[in-house]
């Protein structure tokens, strides 16, 4: 081969480095206000801050409020049947947390403590006297948890949806490797999201659904917000298990009804089911959740027949049994 040659498939390797991420960005921009006026935010804000936003939505009527706490790539919108089950009940609000969803982006480092303020200024808008049940799904645990602990007076009670925990950051924290491959995988997501290949990849085969609701759920998860929160939330990991050891622990009267996952189905993208194997590390969130239920007097665990990691999506009534088992025990409705 010659100089020239060399030269030339350089010449062109450095072009097609530069020039794709700016195919990319510039397509991500497009889809980003494309989405927007495609999908515009279904219900109402609260600020939260000065400069940001939540997100939220509510339906049905009565009281206690139950209000979700969805998982990390969820949004306000998510988990429809077991909401639409519960209104008939009593009052019902979901939302997006910071970065997620229609809310506003978070700033570069998101403690869990901001996360549980967040929580407190969305009650003070919805439920600003009455005590809410929280239904926290995967990584909203952590947020319900340390609300809980902070806020005891404002919490009727909590049901766990295969939920994270104090516990499961710490292990998490504990494994040196994990935060230096979270943090590098989290940043390598991040750019991906950027220059549009989050939506070229689809690692949660959305658009293999085709439905208008898959088309809402790609918008809103495949854009950078919320890989940047998700980054944010890595960052800060080290100071929310500071702020978990300076809380109260749990009041041991809150009713807490832990429920576990059948299967490790939807622990991640489907894309990556095949190459990452979390046995242990889901065995031992198992092991949190029946703690978190012993350690309160109204405490019930159990593992949910058939259920994936997103308990509301895959078994919604199982989601509406646990509610309606811990407000009104005498209205549990029967299982179809």
């Amino acid at each position: 081969m010659t100089a020239t040659r060399r030269r030339r498939i350089v010449r062109r390797l450095l072009i097609l480095i530069v020039v794709s991420p700016l195919i990319g960005w510039t397509y991500e921009q497009y889809a980003v206000r494309r989405d927007a006026k495609r999908f515009p935010p279904p219900g109402q804000f609260v600020q939260v801050e000065p400069t940001r936003r939540l997100h939220y939505v509510c339906s049905g009527s009565g009281s206690p409020l139950v209000l979700f706490e969805v998982s990390g790539f969820s949004n306000a919108l998510s988990f429809r049947e077991a909401r639409a089950g519960l209104s008939q009940h009593t009052r019902v609000c979901n939302y997006d947390r910071v970065g997620i969803g229609w809310s506003d982006r978070s700033p570069s480092t998101v403690p869990v403590s901001m996360l549980a303020r967040d929580v407190g200024i969305l009650l003070d808008e919805i439920s600003p006297r009455a005590p809410v049940v929280l239904v926290a799904s995967s990584i909203g645990g952590v947020t319900a948890e340390l609300f809980a602990r902070q806020h005891p007076e404002r919490v009727a009670g909590l049901v766990l949806l295969d939920a994270g925990n104090s516990d499961a950051v710490r292990a998490a924290i504990n494994r040196n490797y994990v935060p230096t491959l979270a943090a590098i995988g989290c940043s390598g997501l991040r750019a991906a999201s950027a220059i549009g290949l989050m939506r070229l990849l689809d690692p949660w085969h959305l658009r293999r659904a085709g439905s208008e609701e898959s088309a809402r759920a790609a918008a809103v998860m495949y854009r950078a917000k919320p890989w940047s929160m998700l980054c944010a939330m890595v960052r800060a990991a080290e100071a929310t298990l500071s702020e978990f050891d300076e809380a109260s622990p749990l009041r041991p009267e809150i009713p807490i009804t832990a429920l576990s996952a059948e299967t490790r189905e939807g622990f991640l993208p489907p894309a990556l089911e095949g190459w990452v194997h979390l046995r242990g590390s889901v065995d031992a969130l198992r092991q949190s959740h029946q703690r978190m239920a012993q350690g309160s007097t109204r405490g019930v665990w159990r593992v949910v027949p058939g259920s994936s990691h997103l308990i509301a999506s895959s078994r919604p009534q199982a989601v509406v049994d646990a509610v309606m088992e811990m407000i009104r025990p005498s209205e549990k409705p029967s299982a179809p």
